[in-house]
This record gives C-alpha cells, structure tokens and sequence, in this order.
C-alpha cells in the first residue's frame, strides 16, 4: 500500500533526532576514509571528497558561529559576483577550509557538529520565521524561512552529500530509521510541488517505500532505486528516465 505523505512533517524534536543522526553517519564515513580517497571526484561538479568535505563541515560551523555565516556571506557576494548567492557562499565554505588536511577536516566537524544540533533543538521561534530569500533568493525553497531549513535541509543537504562520498569512495551506504525520515521529507516536498496527474512512486532498495503523489487515484507509476531517484531529484546524474516519464523534470531542493 502506498504511503500518505502527510505524516512526513516532522515535529522540531524528531527533526533535530533525525539531524544529528545523520551528523553521526556522515562523521563515521569521513573517519573512515584513506589518504587516496580525499582527492577523488564526487557527483558534485568540480567538487573532490576533501571539497565536499569542507562544504559540510563549514555547514555545521556556521550554525554553531552565525557570524561566521554573515561574513562568509558577504565575502562570496564580494569575491564571486557572478554567482547566485548559495554557489557563492559554498566556495568560500571551500575556500576556507578545504586546504585543511583531513584528520583537520574530522576534528573541525567532531568539533562544531554537536554545538550546531544543539542550536537546532533551541532555536526560537522568532529566529525559525526568518526568511531564508534574505540569504538565498535562489533556489527557492519549499517553506523558505530558517525552520525549515534547519529542520529538513541540513539533515537533507548532509544525506546527499553522504551519497555522493560512498559512490566516490565506494563506501556502503549505511541506513537506519533516519534516512527513511530524510527521503520521506523528499517525497513531502515532491508532493506539495506536484501539478501532474496522481502518481504511483515505488522506491526500492535502501530506505525505500512506496508513495502516492497528487492526492488521489495514481493514474501513472513509476519504480526506481531510491539512492538514484534521490539524485536524479536533486539535479544530479541518477535513474535514466524515459523523456516522457512524469518524473523527468522533477527536482527538488537538497
């Protein structure tokens, strides 16, 4: 039986549960990790493991030290005029931690990770209803205020990047309870943006489920893995799909 999407909005408790769960996958994988794997090439263009790496790591770091955010901000408005304001801000992420050697990269994310969850448990609800357009007006996101994004984009955002190291490194991808919260959220998000006929979506393997889109009597069905509809959602290389497919130019925000 298809499952309803609705119970996928999660409460602020089991979003931060869900959040530093994922901090824990992702931080058992970087530990993981030997010398040759750090240079490697991910899904990410131009973007190596230690690049990925930095990414994430600068995340967590920046919801631990907001004022690292706020300048990080301004310098990649400064430094990369030509960019959106999120590809900006990502490469000085890069810039200023990418150098770093990894055991360097795994104590700066051991470090700040934990301060960052226990700022998602506090947050405030006038801080949650900041708007998020102030900071990125591009990409749009689902619900754009700080809430959402501290409660389904930063587990979200860690997740695929925790994909891409495994395909890079050819690392198992490790699942528990959290990564069917993480995609259940996709498909959330999926739903609410969905203007097609009522679909039948059948995800196998790792953390898959089978989902009914568009609120009534699916009158399409499409089956895929879920690792590779994930990315395929997130605009990245995944499931090849027939040009007429209903999902082909789906996309959600990661």
């Amino acid at each position: 039986m298809a499952k309803d999407i609705r119970p996928y909005a999660l409460s602020r408790r089991r979003a931060a549960d869900v959040a530093a769960a994922e901090l824990r996958a992702f931080s058992d994988l970087l530990a993981s990790l030997g010398d040759t794997d750090w240079a490697l090439a991910t899904d990410c263009d131009e973007w190596t493991v230690r690049d990925v790496a930095a990414h994430v790591c600068g995340q967590y770091e920046e919801l631990a030290r907001p004022t690292t955010l706020l300048r990080r901000l301004r310098t990649g408005r400064r430094r990369y005029p030509d960019r959106i304001a999120l590809d900006a801000h990502n490469q000085v992420q890069i810039d200023d931690l990418g150098r770093l050697p990894p055991a360097a990269l795994v104590a700066h994310l051991a470090r700040y990770g934990p301060v960052a969850i226990r700022r998602i448990r506090l947050m405030p609800g006038v801080l949650r209803k900041i708007s998020t357009e102030r900071f990125y007006p591009e990409p749009p996101l689902a619900e754009p205020n700080l809430g959402y994004f501290v409660d389904v984009i930063v587990a979200r955002d860690t997740w695929m990047h925790r994909i891409e190291l495994s395909r890079a490194t050819g690392r198992p991808f490790e699942v528990d309870d959290h990564d069917h919260e993480i995609v259940g959220q996709v498909v959330r998000d999926l739903d609410k943006a969905w203007r097609r006929p009522p679909l039948r979506l059948e995800l196998t393997g790792p953390a898959g489920s089978t989902w009914q889109i568009g609120g009534s009597a699916p009158v399409e069905s499409v089956t895929a893995d879920t690792l590779a509809m994930m990315l395929h959602l997130s605009g990245r290389d995944g499931v090849d799909l027939p040009p007429d497919s209903p999902l082909e130019a789906a996309r959600v925000v990661f």
